[in-house]
Protein backbone atom coordinates (compact mmCIF):
# COMPACT_ATOMS: atom_id res chain seq x y z
CA UNK A 1 0.00 0.00 0.00
CA UNK A 2 3.22 2.52 0.58
CA UNK A 3 4.80 1.15 -2.28
CA UNK A 4 4.05 4.14 -4.55
CA UNK A 5 5.35 6.62 -1.79
CA UNK A 6 8.46 4.84 -1.24
CA UNK A 7 9.06 4.28 -4.62
CA UNK A 8 9.06 8.04 -4.89
CA UNK A 9 11.01 8.92 -2.17
CA UNK A 10 13.69 6.69 -3.94
CA UNK A 11 13.95 7.85 -6.92
CA UNK A 12 14.12 11.10 -5.63
CA UNK A 13 17.12 9.96 -3.24
CA UNK A 14 18.60 8.59 -6.45
CA UNK A 15 17.39 11.74 -8.89
CA UNK A 16 19.69 13.52 -6.22
CA UNK A 17 22.80 11.92 -5.51
CA UNK A 18 22.65 10.05 -9.04
CA UNK A 19 21.33 12.70 -11.54
CA UNK A 20 19.74 11.70 -14.70
CA UNK A 21 21.28 12.52 -18.11
CA UNK A 22 20.07 12.88 -21.27
CA UNK A 23 20.44 10.12 -24.10
CA UNK A 24 23.06 12.46 -26.26
CA UNK A 25 24.78 13.85 -22.73
CA UNK A 26 27.73 15.34 -22.66
CA UNK A 27 31.30 14.46 -20.66
CA UNK A 28 30.04 17.69 -18.66
CA UNK A 29 27.26 15.73 -17.35
CA UNK A 30 29.05 12.75 -16.77
CA UNK A 31 31.52 14.85 -14.28
CA UNK A 32 27.95 16.49 -12.47
CA UNK A 33 26.76 12.92 -11.64
CA UNK A 34 30.36 11.73 -10.50
CA UNK A 35 30.40 15.33 -8.19
CA UNK A 36 27.16 14.24 -6.64
CA UNK A 37 28.17 10.58 -6.73
CA UNK A 38 31.50 11.39 -4.72
CA UNK A 39 29.75 13.56 -2.33
CA UNK A 40 27.67 10.59 -1.49
CA UNK A 41 29.74 8.21 -1.17
CA UNK A 42 31.93 10.35 0.84
CA UNK A 43 29.43 11.59 3.28
CA UNK A 44 28.50 7.80 3.81
CA UNK A 45 32.06 6.74 4.75
CA UNK A 46 32.74 9.25 7.15
CA UNK A 47 29.39 8.61 8.78
CA UNK A 48 30.78 5.01 9.69
CA UNK A 49 33.77 6.65 10.78
CA UNK A 50 32.11 9.00 13.24
CA UNK A 51 30.21 6.21 14.18
CA UNK A 52 32.77 4.01 14.92
CA UNK A 53 34.63 6.83 16.97
CA UNK A 54 31.56 7.66 19.17
CA UNK A 55 31.06 3.80 19.51
CA UNK A 56 34.59 3.50 21.07
CA UNK A 57 36.51 5.25 24.08
CA UNK A 58 37.59 8.30 21.47
CA UNK A 59 39.91 10.56 22.76
CA UNK A 60 38.64 13.40 20.83
CA UNK A 61 36.92 16.27 23.04
CA UNK A 62 33.28 17.28 22.33
CA UNK A 63 34.19 19.99 20.14
CA UNK A 64 36.07 18.17 17.42
CA UNK A 65 32.99 15.31 17.68
CA UNK A 66 30.76 17.64 17.02
CA UNK A 67 32.94 19.56 14.06
CA UNK A 68 33.21 16.12 12.41
CA UNK A 69 29.53 15.78 12.66
CA UNK A 70 28.75 18.97 10.54
CA UNK A 71 31.41 17.96 8.16
CA UNK A 72 29.67 14.69 7.48
CA UNK A 73 26.24 15.87 6.88
CA UNK A 74 28.01 19.08 4.94
CA UNK A 75 28.81 16.31 2.34
CA UNK A 76 25.29 15.32 1.43
CA UNK A 77 24.57 19.23 0.51
CA UNK A 78 26.96 19.41 -1.75
CA UNK A 79 24.88 18.43 -4.66
CA UNK A 80 22.62 20.90 -3.49
CA UNK A 81 25.02 23.35 -4.46
CA UNK A 82 25.49 21.61 -8.51
CA UNK A 83 21.48 21.07 -8.14
CA UNK A 84 20.82 24.98 -7.16
CA UNK A 85 23.62 26.97 -9.34
CA UNK A 86 24.20 23.92 -12.22
CA UNK A 87 27.77 25.59 -10.89
CA UNK A 88 30.36 22.59 -11.14
CA UNK A 89 33.53 24.26 -10.23
CA UNK A 90 31.70 25.93 -7.27
CA UNK A 91 30.76 22.66 -6.12
CA UNK A 92 33.47 20.43 -6.65
CA UNK A 93 35.67 23.63 -4.63
CA UNK A 94 33.13 23.07 -1.98
CA UNK A 95 33.32 19.33 -1.84
CA UNK A 96 37.53 19.63 -2.17
CA UNK A 97 37.89 22.29 0.62
CA UNK A 98 35.03 20.29 3.13
CA UNK A 99 37.41 17.22 2.32
CA UNK A 100 40.76 18.65 3.09
CA UNK A 101 39.13 20.27 6.59
CA UNK A 102 37.31 16.99 8.05
CA UNK A 103 40.79 14.98 7.03
CA UNK A 104 43.10 17.31 8.62
CA UNK A 105 40.59 17.73 11.90
CA UNK A 106 41.08 13.83 11.48
CA UNK A 107 44.21 13.62 11.88
CA UNK A 108 45.04 16.36 14.18
CA UNK A 109 43.24 14.86 16.69
CA UNK A 110 43.32 11.51 15.88
CA UNK A 111 46.53 10.51 18.44
CA UNK A 112 45.89 6.79 18.74
CA UNK A 113 46.25 6.44 14.74
CA UNK A 114 43.32 3.91 14.05
CA UNK A 115 43.31 5.16 11.14
CA UNK A 116 46.03 6.77 9.18
CA UNK A 117 44.04 9.98 8.09
CA UNK A 118 46.61 11.96 6.35
CA UNK A 119 46.11 8.84 3.56
CA UNK A 120 42.79 10.61 2.62
CA UNK A 121 44.52 13.55 1.20
CA UNK A 122 45.24 12.29 -1.50
CA UNK A 123 41.82 12.48 -2.62
CA UNK A 124 40.81 16.13 -2.46
CA UNK A 125 43.16 16.17 -5.55
CA UNK A 126 42.11 13.35 -7.30
CA UNK A 127 38.44 14.76 -7.22
CA UNK A 128 39.83 17.81 -9.10
CA UNK A 129 41.54 16.13 -11.56
CA UNK A 130 37.94 14.06 -12.62
CA UNK A 131 35.83 17.20 -11.54
CA UNK A 132 37.19 20.28 -13.18
CA UNK A 133 40.67 19.35 -14.61
CA UNK A 134 44.88 19.55 -14.61
CA UNK A 135 44.63 23.23 -13.03
CA UNK A 136 42.25 22.77 -10.42
CA UNK A 137 44.27 19.58 -9.36
CA UNK A 138 47.55 20.89 -9.17
CA UNK A 139 46.43 23.71 -6.97
CA UNK A 140 45.19 20.90 -5.00
CA UNK A 141 48.05 18.96 -4.87
CA UNK A 142 50.32 21.92 -3.94
CA UNK A 143 47.99 22.54 -0.74
CA UNK A 144 47.89 19.38 0.00
CA UNK A 145 52.08 18.98 0.13
CA UNK A 146 52.65 21.82 2.29
CA UNK A 147 50.09 20.62 4.60
CA UNK A 148 51.88 17.33 5.13
CA UNK A 149 55.43 18.94 5.10
CA UNK A 150 53.98 21.64 7.41
CA UNK A 151 51.75 19.65 10.19
CA UNK A 152 54.28 17.46 11.58
CA UNK A 153 56.79 20.78 12.28
CA UNK A 154 54.45 21.65 15.16
CA UNK A 155 52.76 18.56 15.71
CA UNK A 156 54.35 16.35 18.17
CA UNK A 157 52.64 13.09 17.48
CA UNK A 158 52.78 12.99 13.33
CA UNK A 159 55.92 11.90 11.87
CA UNK A 160 57.65 14.05 9.31
CA UNK A 161 59.31 11.23 7.73
CA UNK A 162 56.23 9.34 6.84
CA UNK A 163 54.01 12.63 6.14
CA UNK A 164 57.04 13.44 3.32
CA UNK A 165 56.78 10.39 1.78
CA UNK A 166 52.86 10.59 1.78
CA UNK A 167 53.15 14.41 -0.15
CA UNK A 168 56.13 12.67 -2.79
CA UNK A 169 53.59 9.99 -3.21
CA UNK A 170 50.36 12.14 -3.75
CA UNK A 171 52.51 14.24 -6.17
CA UNK A 172 53.69 11.36 -7.93
CA UNK A 173 50.17 9.88 -8.37
CA UNK A 174 49.34 13.09 -9.77
CA UNK A 175 51.35 13.58 -11.95
CA UNK A 176 50.95 9.99 -13.22
CA UNK A 177 47.17 10.69 -13.20
CA UNK A 178 47.69 13.85 -15.10
CA UNK A 179 49.19 11.99 -18.39
CA UNK A 180 46.49 10.01 -18.54
CA UNK A 181 44.15 12.91 -17.89
CA UNK A 182 45.90 14.56 -20.38
CA UNK A 183 44.98 11.41 -22.91
CA UNK A 184 41.51 11.14 -21.91
CA UNK A 185 40.76 14.96 -22.70
CA UNK A 186 42.33 14.14 -26.37
CA UNK A 187 40.41 11.33 -26.65
CA UNK A 188 37.14 13.31 -25.95
CA UNK A 189 38.13 16.10 -27.74
CA UNK A 190 38.35 13.64 -31.05
CA UNK A 191 35.23 12.23 -29.73
CA UNK A 192 33.11 15.97 -29.77
CA UNK A 193 35.17 16.01 -33.38
CA UNK A 194 33.63 12.55 -34.68
CA UNK A 195 30.29 12.94 -33.27
CA UNK A 196 29.72 16.89 -34.79
CA UNK A 197 31.30 15.38 -37.95
CA UNK A 198 28.35 12.58 -37.65
CA UNK A 199 25.48 14.74 -36.69
CA UNK A 200 26.79 17.06 -39.85
CA UNK A 201 26.95 14.12 -42.23
CA UNK A 202 23.34 13.06 -41.30
CA UNK A 203 22.33 16.60 -42.15
CA UNK A 204 23.69 16.45 -45.59
CA UNK A 205 22.20 13.16 -46.12
CA UNK A 206 18.90 13.75 -45.05
CA UNK A 207 19.46 17.35 -47.32
CA UNK A 208 21.00 15.01 -50.04
CA UNK A 209 18.07 12.41 -49.68
CA UNK A 210 14.66 15.44 -49.88
CA UNK A 211 16.85 16.98 -53.18
CA UNK A 212 16.99 13.57 -54.61
CA UNK A 213 13.44 12.59 -54.05
CA UNK A 214 12.14 15.88 -55.18
CA UNK A 215 13.92 15.87 -58.12
CA UNK A 216 13.08 12.13 -58.84
CA UNK A 217 9.30 12.37 -58.03
CA UNK A 218 8.86 15.12 -60.39
CA UNK A 219 9.54 14.06 -63.59
CA UNK A 220 8.21 10.57 -62.59
CA UNK A 221 4.90 12.63 -62.29
CA UNK A 222 4.79 13.90 -65.32
CA UNK A 223 5.45 9.57 -66.65
CA UNK A 224 2.98 8.52 -64.14
CA UNK A 225 0.17 10.83 -65.38
CA UNK A 226 0.99 10.57 -69.13
CA UNK A 227 0.80 7.18 -68.32
CA UNK A 228 -2.94 7.38 -66.76
CA UNK A 229 -4.12 9.50 -69.35
CA UNK A 230 -2.60 7.25 -72.24
CA UNK A 231 -4.86 4.39 -70.19
CA UNK A 232 -8.05 6.27 -70.30
CA UNK A 233 -7.35 6.44 -74.52
CA UNK A 234 -8.88 4.44 -76.75
CA UNK A 235 -6.16 1.47 -77.53
CA UNK A 236 -5.16 -1.51 -78.87
CA UNK A 237 -5.07 -4.62 -76.66
CA UNK A 238 -1.02 -4.42 -77.08
CA UNK A 239 -0.82 -0.89 -76.44
CA UNK A 240 -3.36 -1.28 -72.85
CA UNK A 241 -0.67 -4.42 -72.10
CA UNK A 242 2.34 -1.71 -72.77
CA UNK A 243 1.10 1.34 -70.74
CA UNK A 244 0.28 -1.62 -67.93
CA UNK A 245 4.03 -2.49 -68.37
CA UNK A 246 4.94 0.85 -67.62
CA UNK A 247 2.33 1.75 -64.84
CA UNK A 248 3.76 -1.18 -62.90
CA UNK A 249 7.30 -0.09 -63.69
CA UNK A 250 6.66 3.54 -62.05
CA UNK A 251 4.97 1.85 -59.00
CA UNK A 252 8.32 -0.45 -58.64
CA UNK A 253 10.10 3.16 -59.06
CA UNK A 254 8.28 4.68 -56.08
CA UNK A 255 8.07 2.17 -53.84
CA UNK A 256 12.14 1.60 -54.03
CA UNK A 257 12.03 5.46 -53.73
CA UNK A 258 10.22 5.12 -50.47
CA UNK A 259 11.79 2.13 -48.75
CA UNK A 260 15.37 4.40 -48.87
CA UNK A 261 13.70 7.94 -47.97
CA UNK A 262 11.69 5.09 -44.87
CA UNK A 263 15.14 3.61 -43.82
CA UNK A 264 17.17 6.71 -43.70
CA UNK A 265 14.18 8.08 -41.42
CA UNK A 266 14.14 5.39 -38.96
CA UNK A 267 17.86 5.46 -38.91
CA UNK A 268 17.55 9.27 -38.00
CA UNK A 269 14.84 8.81 -35.59
CA UNK A 270 12.15 10.42 -37.34
CA UNK A 271 9.62 7.36 -37.10
CA UNK A 272 7.64 8.26 -34.44
CA UNK A 273 4.63 5.08 -33.49
CA UNK A 274 1.24 6.16 -32.94
CA UNK A 275 -1.88 4.37 -30.48
CA UNK A 276 -5.14 4.24 -32.16
CA UNK A 277 -8.40 2.14 -31.93
CA UNK A 278 -8.56 0.16 -34.76
CA UNK A 279 -10.54 -3.03 -36.06
CA UNK A 280 -8.19 -6.16 -37.13
CA UNK A 281 -10.56 -7.70 -39.10
CA UNK A 282 -11.08 -5.11 -41.15
CA UNK A 283 -7.30 -3.77 -41.58
CA UNK A 284 -6.74 -7.38 -42.79
CA UNK A 285 -9.48 -7.53 -45.07
CA UNK A 286 -8.39 -4.37 -46.61
CA UNK A 287 -4.87 -5.42 -46.96
CA UNK A 288 -5.89 -8.63 -49.12
CA UNK A 289 -8.34 -6.58 -51.35
CA UNK A 290 -5.09 -4.49 -52.29
CA UNK A 291 -3.16 -6.99 -52.90
CA UNK A 292 -5.79 -9.37 -54.43
CA UNK A 293 -4.94 -7.93 -57.96
CA UNK A 294 -1.29 -9.22 -57.45
CA UNK A 295 -2.18 -12.58 -56.62
CA UNK A 296 -4.77 -13.30 -58.80
CA UNK A 297 -2.43 -12.53 -62.14
CA UNK A 298 0.17 -15.11 -60.28
CA UNK A 299 -2.89 -17.41 -60.08
CA UNK A 300 -2.54 -17.10 -56.74
CA UNK A 301 -5.58 -17.96 -53.68
CA UNK A 302 -4.89 -15.14 -50.80
CA UNK A 303 -6.62 -16.44 -47.62
CA UNK A 304 -7.29 -14.98 -44.42
CA UNK A 305 -7.07 -16.35 -40.98
CA UNK A 306 -8.02 -14.60 -37.70
CA UNK A 307 -8.39 -16.66 -34.52
CA UNK A 308 -11.79 -16.31 -32.32
CA UNK A 309 -9.58 -14.86 -29.42
CA UNK A 310 -8.16 -11.35 -31.49
CA UNK A 311 -10.76 -8.61 -29.85
CA UNK A 312 -12.38 -6.75 -32.21
CA UNK A 313 -10.96 -3.70 -31.94
CA UNK A 314 -7.14 -3.24 -30.84
CA UNK A 315 -4.75 -0.16 -30.37
CA UNK A 316 -1.58 0.74 -32.09
CA UNK A 317 -0.28 2.24 -35.36
CA UNK A 318 -2.12 0.65 -38.53
CA UNK A 319 -0.24 2.95 -40.80
CA UNK A 320 3.01 1.13 -39.69
CA UNK A 321 1.42 -2.77 -38.93
CA UNK A 322 -0.33 -2.23 -42.63
CA UNK A 323 3.46 -1.08 -44.11
CA UNK A 324 4.86 -3.97 -42.42
CA UNK A 325 2.01 -7.07 -43.39
CA UNK A 326 1.67 -5.46 -46.79
CA UNK A 327 5.41 -6.12 -47.29
CA UNK A 328 5.06 -9.69 -46.02
CA UNK A 329 2.02 -10.60 -48.32
CA UNK A 330 4.07 -8.65 -50.89
CA UNK A 331 7.07 -10.63 -50.63
CA UNK A 332 4.93 -13.99 -50.52
CA UNK A 333 3.08 -13.45 -53.20
CA UNK A 334 6.46 -12.54 -55.62
CA UNK A 335 8.29 -15.39 -54.42
CA UNK A 336 5.57 -18.17 -54.84
CA UNK A 337 4.62 -19.26 -58.37
CA UNK A 338 1.02 -21.10 -57.09
CA UNK A 339 -1.01 -22.36 -54.27
CA UNK A 340 -1.83 -19.99 -51.50
CA UNK A 341 -0.91 -17.03 -49.58
CA UNK A 342 -2.49 -17.24 -46.18
CA UNK A 343 -2.84 -13.60 -43.58
CA UNK A 344 -3.27 -15.59 -39.79
CA UNK A 345 -3.88 -13.20 -36.34
CA UNK A 346 -4.13 -14.82 -33.75
CA UNK A 347 -3.41 -13.93 -29.52
CA UNK A 348 -0.05 -16.06 -28.46
CA UNK A 349 0.66 -15.05 -24.59
CA UNK A 350 -0.92 -11.71 -24.31
CA UNK A 351 0.99 -10.54 -27.94
CA UNK A 352 -1.17 -10.47 -31.07
CA UNK A 353 0.60 -12.58 -33.49
CA UNK A 354 0.62 -12.04 -37.00
CA UNK A 355 2.12 -14.45 -39.91
CA UNK A 356 1.98 -14.87 -43.74
CA UNK A 357 2.37 -18.27 -45.10
CA UNK A 358 3.32 -18.95 -48.67
CA UNK A 359 4.05 -22.03 -50.69
CA UNK A 360 6.70 -20.75 -52.76
CA UNK A 361 10.80 -21.34 -53.28
CA UNK A 362 11.35 -20.85 -49.10
CA UNK A 363 14.99 -20.05 -47.76
CA UNK A 364 17.97 -21.87 -46.64
CA UNK A 365 19.06 -21.79 -43.22
CA UNK A 366 21.94 -19.36 -43.74
CA UNK A 367 19.70 -17.26 -45.84
CA UNK A 368 16.99 -16.61 -42.69
CA UNK A 369 20.19 -15.92 -40.67
CA UNK A 370 20.89 -12.43 -43.06
CA UNK A 371 17.13 -12.08 -44.82
CA UNK A 372 16.57 -9.21 -41.99
CA UNK A 373 19.98 -7.38 -42.42
CA UNK A 374 19.20 -4.02 -44.77
CA UNK A 375 20.30 -3.87 -48.74
CA UNK A 376 20.48 -7.86 -48.57
CA UNK A 377 18.76 -10.52 -49.96
CA UNK A 378 18.31 -14.71 -50.47
CA UNK A 379 20.96 -14.13 -52.71
CA UNK A 380 22.26 -12.68 -55.56
CA UNK A 381 20.50 -14.84 -58.01
CA UNK A 382 17.03 -13.80 -56.12
CA UNK A 383 17.79 -10.18 -56.33
CA UNK A 384 19.22 -10.56 -60.44
CA UNK A 385 15.72 -12.88 -61.01
CA UNK A 386 12.92 -10.61 -58.34
CA UNK A 387 14.62 -7.26 -58.02
CA UNK A 388 14.43 -5.26 -55.32
CA UNK A 389 16.54 -3.00 -52.49
CA UNK A 390 16.35 -5.49 -50.17
CA UNK A 391 15.08 -2.95 -48.05
CA UNK A 392 11.68 -4.07 -47.58
CA UNK A 393 11.93 -6.75 -44.33
CA UNK A 394 14.54 -4.69 -43.09
CA UNK A 395 12.33 -1.70 -42.51
CA UNK A 396 9.24 -4.23 -41.29
CA UNK A 397 12.01 -5.53 -38.71
CA UNK A 398 12.43 -1.92 -37.61
CA UNK A 399 8.82 -1.00 -37.47
CA UNK A 400 8.42 -3.87 -35.30
CA UNK A 401 11.09 -3.34 -32.67
CA UNK A 402 9.82 0.40 -32.71
CA UNK A 403 6.30 -0.96 -31.43
CA UNK A 404 8.37 -3.53 -28.73
CA UNK A 405 7.75 -6.15 -30.76
CA UNK A 406 9.68 -9.07 -32.27
CA UNK A 407 10.04 -10.88 -36.05
CA UNK A 408 11.13 -14.01 -37.77
CA UNK A 409 10.45 -16.64 -40.42
CA UNK A 410 10.40 -20.24 -40.58
CA UNK A 411 11.40 -21.99 -43.59
CA UNK A 412 12.81 -24.40 -45.55
CA UNK A 413 13.92 -24.95 -49.56
CA UNK A 414 11.04 -25.47 -51.99
CA UNK A 415 8.62 -25.60 -49.05
CA UNK A 416 7.33 -22.21 -48.45
CA UNK A 417 8.27 -19.60 -45.72
CA UNK A 418 6.45 -18.58 -42.91
CA UNK A 419 7.26 -15.00 -41.70
CA UNK A 420 5.57 -13.85 -38.44
CA UNK A 421 5.67 -11.06 -36.38
CA UNK A 422 4.74 -10.50 -32.72
CA UNK A 423 3.67 -7.02 -30.68
CA UNK A 424 1.90 -6.30 -27.43
CA UNK A 425 -1.53 -7.15 -27.65
CA UNK A 426 -3.56 -3.90 -26.26
CA UNK A 427 -7.24 -4.33 -27.00
CA UNK A 428 -9.42 -1.03 -26.95
CA UNK A 429 -13.24 -0.27 -27.54
CA UNK A 430 -15.03 0.52 -30.73
CA UNK A 431 -14.55 4.56 -31.18
CA UNK A 432 -17.79 6.32 -31.52
CA UNK A 433 -18.59 7.17 -35.00
CA UNK A 434 -17.89 10.91 -36.02
CA UNK A 435 -18.32 12.90 -39.21
CA UNK A 436 -14.48 12.81 -39.90
CA UNK A 437 -14.86 8.83 -39.27
CA UNK A 438 -16.95 8.08 -42.28
CA UNK A 439 -15.11 7.11 -45.15
CA UNK A 440 -15.92 9.27 -47.89
CA UNK A 441 -16.78 7.90 -51.50
CA UNK A 442 -15.35 10.59 -54.09
CA UNK A 443 -18.05 11.89 -56.61
CA UNK A 444 -17.27 10.84 -60.28
CA UNK A 445 -17.67 14.38 -61.24
CA UNK A 446 -16.93 17.67 -59.66
CA UNK A 447 -19.00 19.85 -62.26
CA UNK A 448 -19.23 23.36 -61.32
CA UNK A 449 -16.25 23.25 -58.55
CA UNK A 450 -13.66 26.08 -59.33
CA UNK A 451 -10.01 25.13 -58.96
CA UNK A 452 -6.87 27.51 -59.12
CA UNK A 453 -4.09 25.30 -59.75
CA UNK A 454 -0.38 26.67 -58.96
CA UNK A 455 2.06 24.72 -60.45
CA UNK A 456 5.30 26.24 -62.63
CA UNK A 457 6.42 22.41 -64.07
CA UNK A 458 4.51 22.63 -67.89
CA UNK A 459 4.38 18.89 -67.56
CA UNK A 460 2.56 18.81 -64.13
CA UNK A 461 0.36 21.68 -65.39
CA UNK A 462 -1.07 19.51 -68.71
CA UNK A 463 -1.32 16.17 -65.89
CA UNK A 464 -3.60 18.38 -63.33
CA UNK A 465 -5.47 20.39 -65.96
CA UNK A 466 -6.42 17.09 -67.39
CA UNK A 467 -7.09 14.75 -64.37
CA UNK A 468 -9.52 18.02 -63.29
CA UNK A 469 -11.18 19.19 -66.09
CA UNK A 470 -12.37 15.09 -67.00
CA UNK A 471 -13.89 15.39 -64.00
CA UNK A 472 -16.07 18.16 -65.23
CA UNK A 473 -13.78 20.96 -63.25
CA UNK A 474 -12.93 24.31 -64.12
CA UNK A 475 -9.58 25.24 -63.70
CA UNK A 476 -7.07 28.13 -63.45
CA UNK A 477 -3.58 27.85 -63.95
CA UNK A 478 -0.75 30.09 -62.57
CA UNK A 479 2.56 29.36 -62.32
CA UNK A 480 4.00 31.13 -59.32
CA UNK A 481 2.95 32.84 -55.82
CA UNK A 482 2.22 36.25 -56.89
CA UNK A 483 -0.09 35.52 -59.81
CA UNK A 484 -1.69 32.86 -57.36
CA UNK A 485 -2.36 35.94 -54.50
CA UNK A 486 -3.70 37.93 -57.55
CA UNK A 487 -6.43 35.61 -58.83
CA UNK A 488 -7.07 34.95 -55.30
CA UNK A 489 -7.79 38.39 -54.49
CA UNK A 490 -10.33 38.97 -57.76
CA UNK A 491 -12.17 35.47 -57.91
CA UNK A 492 -13.53 32.98 -54.45
CA UNK A 493 -12.09 29.11 -55.59
CA UNK A 494 -13.26 26.09 -54.12
CA UNK A 495 -9.91 24.51 -53.91
CA UNK A 496 -6.26 25.36 -54.95
CA UNK A 497 -3.78 22.95 -55.36
CA UNK A 498 -0.44 24.79 -54.22
CA UNK A 499 2.75 23.36 -55.63
CA UNK A 500 5.73 24.63 -52.89
CA UNK A 501 9.00 24.62 -55.03
CA UNK A 502 8.04 28.06 -57.44
CA UNK A 503 10.24 30.60 -59.15
CA UNK A 504 9.96 33.63 -57.53
CA UNK A 505 7.19 33.33 -54.21
CA UNK A 506 7.02 29.59 -52.65
CA UNK A 507 4.26 28.07 -52.10
CA UNK A 508 4.23 28.40 -48.09
CA UNK A 509 4.57 32.23 -48.58
CA UNK A 510 1.71 32.67 -50.91
CA UNK A 511 -0.36 30.23 -48.10
CA UNK A 512 1.28 32.01 -45.04
CA UNK A 513 -0.05 35.48 -46.99
CA UNK A 514 -3.27 34.10 -47.96
CA UNK A 515 -4.47 32.96 -44.70
CA UNK A 516 -2.97 36.25 -42.75
CA UNK A 517 -5.05 38.81 -44.64
CA UNK A 518 -8.87 38.82 -45.59
CA UNK A 519 -9.97 38.36 -48.79
CA UNK A 520 -12.65 35.93 -50.33
CA UNK A 521 -10.17 32.81 -50.58
CA UNK A 522 -9.02 33.20 -46.67
CA UNK A 523 -10.71 29.79 -45.89
CA UNK A 524 -10.95 28.30 -48.75
CA UNK A 525 -8.95 24.43 -48.48
CA UNK A 526 -5.51 24.24 -49.46
CA UNK A 527 -3.50 21.49 -50.71
CA UNK A 528 0.18 21.20 -50.90
CA UNK A 529 1.49 19.55 -54.29
CA UNK A 530 4.59 18.37 -53.50
CA UNK A 531 7.40 15.92 -54.40
CA UNK A 532 9.19 17.17 -50.99
CA UNK A 533 7.38 14.69 -48.15
CA UNK A 534 8.91 13.96 -45.72
CA UNK A 535 7.36 14.45 -42.23
CA UNK A 536 9.31 17.88 -40.95
CA UNK A 537 8.31 19.15 -44.57
CA UNK A 538 4.54 17.87 -44.75
CA UNK A 539 4.12 19.41 -41.41
CA UNK A 540 5.77 22.65 -42.50
CA UNK A 541 3.15 23.04 -45.12
CA UNK A 542 -0.15 22.48 -42.08
CA UNK A 543 1.58 24.57 -40.28
CA UNK A 544 1.87 27.48 -42.87
CA UNK A 545 -2.13 27.04 -43.40
CA UNK A 546 -3.10 24.32 -45.76
CA UNK A 547 -5.19 21.37 -45.58
CA UNK A 548 -3.46 18.66 -46.92
CA UNK A 549 -0.61 17.14 -48.50
CA UNK A 550 -0.37 15.23 -52.02
CA UNK A 551 3.18 13.75 -52.58
CA UNK A 552 4.24 13.86 -56.41
CA UNK A 553 3.37 11.39 -58.40
CA UNK A 554 -0.29 11.36 -57.32
CA UNK A 555 -3.02 9.10 -59.12
CA UNK A 556 -6.19 10.61 -60.47
CA UNK A 557 -8.28 9.04 -57.87
CA UNK A 558 -6.07 9.90 -55.10
CA UNK A 559 -6.87 13.82 -56.52
CA UNK A 560 -10.50 13.16 -56.24
CA UNK A 561 -10.71 11.45 -53.32
CA UNK A 562 -8.65 14.54 -51.43
CA UNK A 563 -11.29 17.15 -53.43
CA UNK A 564 -14.16 15.04 -52.34
CA UNK A 565 -12.62 15.28 -48.58
CA UNK A 566 -12.14 19.17 -48.85
CA UNK A 567 -14.88 20.31 -51.41
CA UNK A 568 -18.76 19.97 -51.79
CA UNK A 569 -19.38 19.47 -54.74
CA UNK A 570 -22.23 21.91 -56.02
CA UNK A 571 -25.01 21.01 -58.09
CA UNK A 572 -25.15 21.39 -61.94
CA UNK A 573 -25.83 24.58 -63.25
CA UNK A 574 -25.24 26.32 -59.33
CA UNK A 575 -22.59 28.67 -59.86
CA UNK A 576 -19.31 27.99 -57.43
CA UNK A 577 -18.91 31.44 -56.11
Amino acid sequence: MNSKPTHGVLALILGYFWPRQEQDHSFEETRARLLCGFSGIIGSVAALHNAHILGTDSQFSTLVTIASLICVLAYFFVPLIWHRTRNKVLATSALVCLFLFHTNIQMIYDTQYQWRQEIFLIGPPVLALLLVGRRAAWVATGVICVNLIVAPIWLDHLPFGSMVVVAAVAAALMAGLTLFHNEIERKELRLIELRDEAQRADREKSEFLAKMSHEIRTPLNGLSGILQLLDETDLTEDQKSLVATGRSSGRSLMTLINDVLDYSKIAAHGISIESIPFSPREFLTAISAAQSGAAKAKDLSLNIEIATDVPAWISGDPTRLNQVVTNLVGNAIKFSQDGSVTLEMSVQNDLLYVAVRDEGIGLTHEAQARVFNKFEQASSATNRRFGGTGLGLSISKELVELMEGEIGVDSAPFKGSTFWFTIPLVPAEAPKESAAQVAYTAPESFDGVAVLVVEDNRTNQMIVRRFLESMGVEVDMVDDGRPALQRCAAKRYDLILMDIQLLDMDGIEATEILRAFPGPNKRTPIVALSANILPEQTNAYLKAGMNACLGKPFRKDELANIMGELVKAPKVGEPST
